[in-house]
């Protein structure tokens, strides 16, 4: 296998992809998705213009896998914090404050996924849906352990359930709610304790 500077044909392209994905990370959250060129990334990234096409197809492209990492991340973390012994009350907030977190400790990836994402193309809603989709069934989860009443559906209120908690956060992201984190996570529990509790007392009615 044919090496330059030590690396193999196949590292450098990962090498790059990695930076344009970077550049695109950093660009996307600080300028905004549609004030952001090709070009731009690429210069960010020190990536010659021809390399830009042996990773990614569009910027679309680019922030579909960006995306992609994002949800893999949080999507991880929820489930570890589900995979506990923990009550049913506990693993609903970790969960909850697993994905604040991770917009905390980095703001770029809560700027992309809460919001630039939303103004790319149609591979980027691809992926919205499906990290979307995927953490709803995480939550499904968790439903099915509190709710007792064969009239509610877990896999449609996790849908609901998912919705409200990710406007919470956007809103709240935006400085438009005037709360702690502490308090965020707080409501988000309230909200998903508000379902199983309304649940629980229309199973015995």
């Amino acid at each position: 296998m044919r090496t330059y500077g030590g690396a193999t044909g196949e590292e450098r392209a990962a090498l790059r992809r990695r930076r344009l994905m970077e550049s695109g990370l950093e660009l996307f959250a600080g300028q905004g998705y549609a004030h952001t060129s090709m070009r731009a990334v690429l210069r960010h990234a020190g990536v010659k213009d021809r390399y830009f096409a042996e990773s990614f197809t569009s910027l679309d492209d680019l922030m579909a896998a960006l995306m992609r990492d994002i949800y893999e991340e949080q999507i991880t973390r929820c489930a570890e914090a589900i995979a506990t012994d923990q009550p049913l009350r506990d693993r609903a907030r970790n969960v909850i404050d697993a994905v604040v977190g991770l917009s905390l400790e980095d703001p770029r990836k809560g700027r992309v996924k809460l919001a630039e994402s939303l103004g790319a193309g149609p591979l980027t809603a691809r992926e919205r849906r499906l990290g979307l989709h995927r953490m709803s069934g995480l939550v499904d989860s968790l439903l099915r352990e509190g709710l007792h009443d064969s009239r509610i559906d877990p896999a449609t209120l996790s849908v609901a359930v998912v919705g409200a908690v990710s406007e919470m956060l956007l809103s709240w992201f935006n400085g438009e709610l005037a709360i702690s984190r502490e308090e965020l996570v707080d409501q988000g529990l309230y909200l998903f304790e508000a379902v199983t509790a309304h649940a629980s007392a229309t199973a015995g009615e």
